[in-house]
């Protein structure tokens, strides 16, 4: 998968490069997330914005990675293509996650 990552005040933004999220690399994204948690960080902006597709796996794996988050950690998500966040709705995985149209909107306090 390709992701990177830069810091903005108390956020990681964590940009995801693919155009799937799926079985095949939900994983990685997990464990970035991870390691980043381990180095001290404990908020992450998650930019979706080039990601058109995304499967149960992925869903999943988003799951996941919130959940094995510190309490004091936060995970919101930015960027969603009108494909993918019709998939949030229809999950009812907006109702979980703090969903913002953009990075800067999600940084914003």
């Amino acid at each position: 998968m390709i992701l990177s990552h830069e810091r903005v005040g108390d956020f990681v933004i964590l940009r995801v490069g693919e155009s799937r999220v799926d079985a095949t690399n939900s994983s990685e994204l997990q464990k970035h997330v991870a390691s980043l948690v381990d180095e001290g960080d404990r908020k992450f902006v998650l930019d979706l914005s080039s990601v058109l597709f995304m499967d149960s796996c992925g869903l999943a794996g988003l799951i996941t990675t919130a959940s094995e988050l510190p309490k004091d950690g936060r995970l919101l998500i930015a960027g969603l293509h009108p494909r993918v966040e019709q998939i949030f709705r229809l999950t009812k995985l907006n109702t979980i996650f703090d969903i913002y149209p953009s990075v800067d909107d999600a940084l914003m306090p």
